[in-house]
C-alpha cells in the first residue's frame, strides 16, 4: 500500500514578510485561491485514500491544518515539539507507518511545491513505486528535468540507466550534488546528465528504516522509542523527550548521500519550491504591463512589478522590476531580482530580536 507522507514544517524566509512563523508559506495562498498545502493535498486526494495520507509539521501549525485539509483524519495531522529537520521528521512517520502497515510503501513530498500537471506527476510517482516493488532495497527519488541552469536547487547526477516504466526512464544515481555556482549550474544544465533535486523520496518503509539504523543510529533509536509508544496513553510526551535527544540533519545529507542502490526516476513535469518572490512569475498571470498583483493598487508607469498585499491601497509611480510586499504590520520593497535576499532581512530582524515580526 502507497502512503503518502507531507512534510509541512518549513517557514519560507525568503517570502516574508507574508510567510512568518504562525502562517508559514505552505499555509499561504500564493499560486491558486487554496493555500500550497491544500493543493498538495487535492494532488495525491483520488490515488489514496485520506487515511493514507500523513502530514508531518510544527505543534502550532496542527490545528490550522486540520482546518485546512478537513478530509485528512486529525490524527493524521502530526505536530513536533520542536524542528529537527527533514531526516527526524520522516523518521516519525517512518515508525507511524511501519506500525500501521510494515510493508507499505512512502511516498515523501513537500506542502510547498508547485507541480503541473498532475498526471504526469503521478506517472512519475507510479514508475518509482514499481522500481521500489521489483526491488525492496532501493531508494527512489524523482529528478527534475532542468529548464535553465538555477543556482538556487540541489542537483542529481543520474547514471547507468536500469530499466523505464511506461516510458519513464530510471537510473542509478551518481552523486548528489549541492547548489552550485552559475558557471557550474550551466555546466550540469548543458550535459544533460544531471536533475533537480525536487525533494521527493519513494522506499518501502522498512529500507528507510534500516538506512536510519546504519547511518543515523541515534535517530534510529529514538524513532524506536516513539514507536513503542504509539497507542499508548501519553505518545506526545514520548516524543518530545525523544526529540530533545535527536540532532537536526537533512535527510539528503543523513541518509541520501551516503546510502547504496539509491535511483533516480526522470520527472518531466513543471515543479517550483516558490522559493523567492520572484518565483511567482512563472506560475502567475500579469496584466497589461507584466506586472503580477494580487492587491489593491493603482500604477502609473509600473512595469514587470510583482505587487501583493491585503489591506490599504497600494500605488506606486515609475517603478520597473520592483517586489512591493505589504501585511498588516511590515513592508518589503526591494529589486526584484535580489528577492532571494529577504531571508537576510529575517535574519536581522533575529538578530535585533525583533520577534513580532516573525
Amino acid at each position: 500500500m502507497i502512503h503518502i507522507v507531507i512534510m509541512a514544517g518549513g517557514v519560507g524566509q525568503r517570502l516574508w514578510p507574508m510567510s512568518r512563523k504562525k502562517s508559514p508559506k505552505q499555509l499561504l495562498s500564493l499560486i491558486t485561491e487554496n493555500s500550497l498545502l491544500q493543493d498538495t493535498v487535492e494532488r495525491v486526494s483520488g490515488r489514496v485514500k485520506g487515511s493514507e495520507i500523513l502530514i508531518i509539521t510544527n505543534e502550532s501549525h496542527v490545528a490550522a491544518i486540520r482546518e485546512q485539509v478537513p478530509d485528512v483524519p486529525a490524527e493524521n495531522i502530526v505536530g513536533e515539539p520542536v524542528g529537527r529537520g527533514s531526516a527526524a521528521a520522516i523518521a516519525l512517520a517512518a515508525v507511524m507507518i511501519e506500525q500501521k502497515d510494515p510493508d507499505g510503501i512512502m511516498v515523501v513530498l513537500s506542502a510547498d511545491h508547485v507541480i503541473s500537471p498532475v498526471d504526469r506527476f503521478w506517472r512519475a510517482i507510479e514508475a518509482a513505486a514499481e522500481t521500489v516493488g521489483r526491488d525492496r532495497e532501493s531508494l527512489v527519488t524523482l529528478g527534475i528535468v532542468p529548464d535553465f541552469p538555477a543556482t538556487g536547487f540541489g542537483y542529481i547526477h543520474r547514471g547507468e540507466p536500469v530499466r523505464e516504466h511506461e516510458g519513464i526512464a530510471v537510473y542509478e544515481v551518481r552523486r548528489f550534488v549541492e547548489k552550485p555556482d552559475s558557471h557550474r549550474a550551466t555546466e550540469y544544465f548543458q550535459s544533460g546528465e544531471y536533475y533537480w533535486n525536487g525533494g521527493m523520496f519513494i522506499w518501502h518503509v522498512g529500507t528507510i528504516m534500516k538506512w536510519f539504523g546504519r547511518l543515523m543510529p541515534d535517530l534510529h533509536r529514538a524513532a524506536r522509542e516513539i514507536k513503542k509508544a504509539l497507542g499508548g496513553p501519553d505518545p506526545a510526551q514520548v516524543i518530545a523527550e525523544q526529540y530533545g535527544t535527536i540532532r537536526p540533519e537533512t535527510i539528503d545529507y543523513g541518509v541520501m548521500e551516503k546510502a547504496e542502490n539509491i535511483k533516480v526516476v526522470e520527472a518531466a513535469f513543471q515543479w517550483d519550491d516558490v522559493g523567492s518572490w520572484q518565483g511567482l512569475e512563472k506560475w502567475r498571470e500579469r496584466d497589461e504591463h507584466g506586472n503580477i498583483v494580487a492587491a489593491d493598487h493603482v500604477g502609473l508607469d509600473t512595469h514587470n512589478c510583482i505587487i501583493m498585499g491585503r489591506g490599504q491601497l497600494i500605488a506606486t509611480i515609475g517603478l520597473d522590476d520592483i517586489v512591493v510586499v505589504r501585511t498588516d504590520d511590515a513592508i518589503l520593497i526591494c529589486q526584484k531580482e535580489r528577492s532571494q535576499e529577504v531571508r537576510d532581512i529575517v535574519k536581522t530582524l533575529e538578530e535585533r530580536k525583533m520577534e513580532e515580526y516573525l
